[in-house]
This record gives C-alpha cells, structure tokens and sequence, in this order.
C-alpha cells in the first residue's frame, strides 16, 4: 500500500509539472556546469535560469520580456531559504518563466555586476542586502528590486507570488509607469557612478585624511560594546579595513588615545563574544546582535585572513597574548577547514546544515556538562551559552545556544594580560567540545578558490609568521603563493584567471585579484628574499597596465575585454574599502611598493595618477577607504605621494628612474624572402639583456613574437648566452646586443604589425614587461 501510494504520489506531480509548463523540473538547467556551488545550488529548480550572458540578455530584447535578476552567494542564508521557498515551487517557477527571464549571479564571480545591481536595489528601496532580486526591463534598467520575498503576503509584506503577478500584468497592460520608474533609476545611477571630477592637489594628503577618518569612526563608534554601525543598526560587522585604519593610527599623533580605544575595545568585543568561534577558531561573518553574542554563522575567507593580520599585528603593536591566542585559532581554522587538498583556500563555509542555522556550532548546557563531567563547573565559569533569538519568519532554530566568553570575567582577565594563559588552560576541555562537534553533519564549503581572496591569505599568513616566529605558518604561505602562480596565472596570455573550481581556472580576474596578488608576491619577496617573487609581481605589474589603466592614467576595476562586453547602462559604481581592500586601493598601494623597490618613479608616478582620479570620494569619506588612508599615512608612503602629486599638477614629470623596457630596446620588422617571412631586428642598450625564449623561469618573460594580425608560423629563437645578476642565485639565458629572429609568414597570410613581448633587465633590476608593436616594412 505504501508503495502504491508513492506511485500515485509520483504520478500525479508528474501531471502537474506538465500542466504548468515546467517540464524541465527533473532535469537540470542552464547553470548545472557552472564553476559556482551557489548557481548549481539552483541547476535543478524547475526555474528556467540563465548565467548573466548575451544570451539571455538578447531573450528578454526578442521576447520583450522584464529580466528578473537574482545576487547571492554559496553561504548566504537567505539565499538557501529562497531557494527552498520560492525556486522549488513548480508553481512559482511556472510564472516566472512564463512572464520573465531570469538570471542567477554568484556575486564572488561577478563583484562588478553584484556592485551594479546593489547599487541599483539602493536607489529603489533605500536599503540592500543578498539575495539581492532586482527586476529590469529587456533595455537593462531597473525598476523594481528587494532582498528576501516570502512565498505568501505576509503582514505588512507582499509574496513573491503578488509581485510576480502585479509586475506581469502592468508590463502587459500599461507598462507606462515601470518605464518611468525605470528611466528615473537609471538616471540616478547615472548620476551616482559620474564620479568625482577630483581635487587640487594639495588635498591629496594622506595625514589629513588619516586624521579625519578616525575623527569618522569616533562618531560611529559604539562605545558601549565597540565597533561601528549607524544609529539603528543591530548587526555587527568585523570591518576590516577600517581595523586597519586604526591598527595604522595608532601611536601617529593627537589621533592616537581616539584610535587605540577604539581599536582594543572592538578587538576585545569581537573576540570574546561568539563572533569568534571559540570551539572552532576562526570569525564568522557578523552577529545578529549589537553586542556580538549571536553569529549569523557562515564564515568568509576574506574576513578571516583580514583579521589574522590585524590580530598579529595588534599583539605584537599592544603587547597582549590574547591577541596573539585569537590569531593562532584564526590561522588553524584556515589552514585545516579552508584549505583544499589541490591547494588554495576554498571561498566560506557555511552557516546551515540541513536548512537550519547554526544547527552544527550550538551545544546545550546538557551536553557540555556530560562531555566535561567534573570539568563542566569550572569550564562555564569562564564561558557562558547565549540563546539564539526567534526566528522572524518561524524558521527552525538549533536546540542549544552558542557559546561565548562571560564578558566580566573575561574582560579582567584581558586587563591583566592573562587571558590568554586562562583559556589555554582550559583548552583540553574545549578539545573534548571540538571533537563532538567534529562528528556532527558539517556545513559545506564554497569550493570556489579565489584569487583575491587567496593573496588576502597570503598576506596575512606572511605577516603573522614573521610576527610570531611561526616558520609552518610562513611555508602554508609560500605553499599558497606558489598555489597562486601555478595554478591561476596564464602565462601565455600574461593573464590572471579569477578563480579555480573543481580543477578549472575560468573567469576574468578583476583589478582587484592582479593587484591584490601583486602585493602578496611583495610579501613573499619580503619574507624569502627569492628574487621569483619580485619578478613575479613585475608580471603582475604589466598586466595591470595593459588591462586596467585607460589613456588618463586611471585604474579601472574590470578588464577591458569585459568593459567592452554587455553591460549594465550605468559602469559598476566606485566602492571604497568595505569588507576588502578595492582594486584601486591594492593597485595604487602595489605600484607605489614595487617602483620603490625597482627604484622606478614612472611606476610610482602611475599610482599616484590613480589615486588623484579617485581622490575626490577619498577626500570626501575618508573612513571609507580605511584600507587606502591606513597604508598611504605611513611616513614612507606619504612623502612620495605628496611629491608625486605636486609634480603631476605642475606637469612637471618626475624623474623616471631606469625607465621603461622599451626605453632600452629598439625593435624593427621587415618582410623578406619573397614574403615568405619576417626579419625582426631587436637592438638592445648597452648593460641591458632580454630574456631568451624559452625563459629560464618560469616567472621570467620570454622574448615573444606574434602577429597582430595575419599569421606566423613556429618561430625558431636563436639560443640565450648565460648570465648572472649580482642579485640573483643562478644563471639565466639572456638576449643583449643586436639580436636577428626570422620569423616564417604562414599560409600566405602576411601580417602588417607584430607585437613582441620583452623584459629589460640590467644588473640591478629588472624592468616591467613591455609590448611593443612594430609595422612590418616591405610590404
């Protein structure tokens, strides 16, 4: 009878699928091949969902059909229950893909479109968060948007249904009004993303916008338990970079009691409470609450090996071991819960398991004291359970609570610096904690391993190695840097991928993974002293000219290949240092470091044009670039700047330093043997060398022609001569003097122009890689 009953059961949704018009629910969509966890997450709903592409931009153009477009993220809560609730409804799904075309984003793959869209839920609503749902007209503008919408009205909110429904039947009957709607937002956004038209030069101050940036976050400190949030808010954010700001405010000046107060309280808060996962190491993403007890408990690698960095080196600035304890638990959690076994750190794990939140991290006080025995009594002395609150959508909650330092005791044992030596000993008790909850269901990990993310680790790793002598935490380092290289930069194409996902590197890296990945190459050359580093970070150098500064010396946070692509009509907005570093923040930073190192002020004095064509929102909020001010005020950095941007508005330019490699190498191509092939002639400057092809290394930069247009044949280069830097630990094969290539014309097909790729190095210093494009005479 039972499995009669299974069969009726079968059988009948089967004919309601069909009568819906939902006959892909059992199969998969579009998005089963996606490199994301989250957009497979929805391969099987009976939703018809695109990745964001020309395709399903020119659907909704034929069809005359409104875009409903879809943010989240693999940990995002919401975003699961969205899934659950509205994206598995057969009868949802049916409306949405009658009357719309809908599109699923990971906003990790795409910040820029995340950025966009947020932006334009902002101007609709005044308000955002993820999912971020966002409805735009087949002409991409947008006009009505909201985070989570119910599967019923509910009081005071309307279901997802009603609005599928209202929406469908205005864009049919009148659609007068969503026109409206839609051109004012995008007027707006318009509006919005403009810009700045920058700031005379001698605002360009990183001292003064130090000082009032710290003068910002006092306004918005919470004094009562730390942190910063506007009047209103209960959820509590980590807020790196603004750390940062204080980390580098401190001791600078009239600043600095403001700067350190705010600094050791929000440290102290973060980590006694349950945003620090004291069973687990490591910090999830935010608390529900003001006073940090209740985590909403996914956890983001960006946010942890951020705050690695700020806690070793807030030990060691404040002399406070339990600092030092919190970063050791924050590096152990990411090298064992993050880390992949191909290497990198996978993106965040989750907060739920089995669609309840919080349902693997909580214990009751039953528990703790059957798994401590005598230990219990003394064990919840120092810790205390907080109650998770309702849920305000009658979700289920855990049966336990979540565990957290009891702030009095707590807060006098940090007082008198014994905090640390408290909870070690008790460590044997929390391992017994750890190791019953090991055995429970654990939350999935995003699988996703990113570039940005990754060199955010890489940085962090290194400093905190070097800061508390950790030589394991300084080879994980090395092991991830190499993992970067190896693993995400192209070679051939000079060309950093975003990410990498079950053995596949895809996607376009943004400003934000070459600079960021720049910046841990320094970190590494600073730490290993292997000069692979410094050459690595050149590369990196390169393509962040080639790829994102335009003919005005701007940094642009996408690629020019997808500046080019469809779009949104309004550019993804400028955003400042919110949970990380921009793209223009680690470039300026990148370029600034690495042309000291090579002595290069043309490097130098690119970054300093970056930073004056976003000066203006800097000079504005301050505290929004807490990443930017904190590494532009320190004494070293701030002179240059300050030189630098008074030589730009005098026009006058700066002294160049050894140049650029085409400043050293003169390149000519001519058509010989009957059009059969091209000679190119490389004459090389006196001192100067080029690298052989093939490069002895491989973070080295071969000689390499191609055609711009038309087409070569295989290329036979003449063999390199061995030489040695004072600098370097081996020899390499080089190019100098005049160097002759015959290259072979292929199937007739003569080019007009060649590009060749060169490195100039001397002795001392290696110089950016360069392109040179050169006609080809003679024909």
């Amino acid at each position: 009878m039972v499995a009669g009953s299974r069969i009726t059961s079968l059988v009948f949704s089967l004919w309601l699928v069909g009568l819906l018009g939902v006959s892909s629910a059992l199969a998969e969509n579009r998005l089963a091949d996606s490199a994301s966890d989250y957009l497979r997450d929805h391969a099987d709903n009976p939703v018809d969902w695109y990745p964001w592409g020309e395709e399903a931009l020119a659907l909704a153009r034929r069809e005359d059909k409104p875009l409903f477009v879809s943010v989240g993220y693999s940990t995002c809560y919401w975003c699961h229950v969205a899934e659950r609730e509205l994206y598995e409804d057969p009868q949802i799904a049916a409306k949405m893909n009658a009357d719309f075309v809908n599109i699923k984003i990971d906003r990790e793959q795409r910040p820029d479109l995340d950025r966009a869209l947020m932006q334009a839920t902002g101007v609709l609503t005044g308000g955002g968060g993820w999912p971020n749902n966002v409805f735009l007209t087949p002409a991409l503008q947008p006009f009505f948007a909201g985070s989570y919408f119910p599967p019923q009205d509910m009081p005071g909110r309307e279901g997802f249904p009603a609005i599928l429904e209202r929406i469908a039947t205005d864009w049919r009957a009148d659609r007068a009004e969503i026109l409206t709607t839609a051109e004012q937002a995008t007027a707006q956004l318009r509006e919005r993303t403009a810009g700045s038209e920058g700031v005379a030069p001698e605002r360009i101050d990183p001292e003064r916008w130090r000082r009032q940036a710290v003068e910002t976050l006092r306004g918005e400190y919470d004094a009562l338990v730390g942190g910063f949030a506007p009047a209103g808010q209960s959820s509590r954010f980590p807020q790196s970079p603004r750390l940062a700001l204080l980390l580098a405010a401190s001791g600078t000046g009239s600043e600095s009691p403001d700067s350190d107060e705010m600094l050791d309280q929000t440290l102290a808060a973060m980590s006694i409470a349950a945003l620090f996962d004291h069973v687990g190491g490591g910090f999830h993403r935010y608390t529900v609450d003001p006073e940090w007890t209740v985590p909403h408990f996914e956890k983001m690698l960006v946010d942890n090996a951020q705050l690695l960095g700020i806690y070793a080196a807030a030990a060691e600035q404040r002399e406070q071991p339990w600092f030092a304890h919190v970063a050791r638990r924050t590096t152990e959690y990411m090298l064992g819960r993050l880390a992949a076994d191909e290497g990198g750190l996978y993106t965040a794990e989750d907060a739920a398991v089995d669609g309840i939140e919080g349902e693997s991290y909580v214990f009751t006080r039953t528990e703790i004291e059957s798994l401590l025995g005598d230990r219990a009594e003394a064990f919840l002395d120092l810790y205390e359970l907080v109650a998770l609150p309702e849920s305000r959508v009658d979700h289920a909650l855990p049966d336990g609570g979540v565990l957290n330092l009891r702030p009095g005791v707590a807060l006098e044992h940090l007082a008198q610096g014994e905090l640390a030596e408290t909870v070690a000993g008790l460590e044997p008790a929390l391992a017994v904690l750890r190791d019953y909850r090991d055995q429970r269901e654990q939350p999935r990990r995003d699988r996703k391993r990113v570039a940005e993310f990754n060199a955010l680790a890489v940085m962090g790793l290194s400093q905190a190695a070097q800061r508390q002598d950790r030589g394991d935490w300084n080879e994980a380092a090395v092991a991830l840097g190499e993992w970067l290289w190896s693993d995400l930069w192209q070679a051939g194409e000079q060309r950093l991928v975003r990410q990498r996902y079950e053995g596949v590197a895809s996607g376009e890296g943004f400003l934000s993974d070459y600079a960021a990945a720049g910046r841990a190459m320094l970190t590494l050359y600073a730490s290993q002293h292997d000069y692979q580093w410094l050459f690595r970070a050149q590369r990196l150098a390169g393509a962040i000219r080639a790829r994102f500064v335009d003919e005005q010396g701007r940094f642009h946070e996408r690629p020019a290949v997808m500046r080019e692509q469809a779009a949104l009509p309004v550019t993804p907005p400028l955003v400042g240092d919110e949970v990380t570093p921009a793209g223009v923040s680690h470039a300026v930073v990148f370029l600034l470091d690495l042309g000291a190192l090579l002595d290069n002020r043309v490097m130098q004095e690119q970054a300093v044009r970056g930073l004056a064509a976003v000066a203006g929102e800097v000079d504005a909020a301050p505290a929004d670039w807490g990443f930017l001010v904190a590494e532009l005020s320190r004494p070293s950095r701030a002179t240059v700047v300050r030189e630098l941007a008074d030589s730009l508005a005098a026009e006058t330019p700066a002294a160049s330093g050894p140049g650029a490699t085409r400043d050293h190498v003169a390149v000519e191509a001519e058509l010989v043997d009957d059009g059969a092939a091209i000679a190119v002639r490389l004459v090389i400057a006196p001192g100067f060398h080029v690298n052989a092809n093939p490069a002895s290394e491989d973070y080295l930069v071969p000689t390499r022609i191609t055609a711009v247009d038309g087409a070569l044949g295989a290329i036979e280069y003449p063999e390199g001569q061995p030489f040695r830097a004072g600098f370097a630990r081996s020899a390499i094969d080089v190019y100098d003097g005049e160097l002759r290539i015959r290259a072979p014309v292929a199937q007739g097909r003569v080019p007009t122009r060649l590009k060749i790729d060169l490195q100039a190095c001397n002795d001392e210093v290696c110089l950016p890689p360069d392109e040179v494009e050169v006609p080809v005479r003679g024909r």
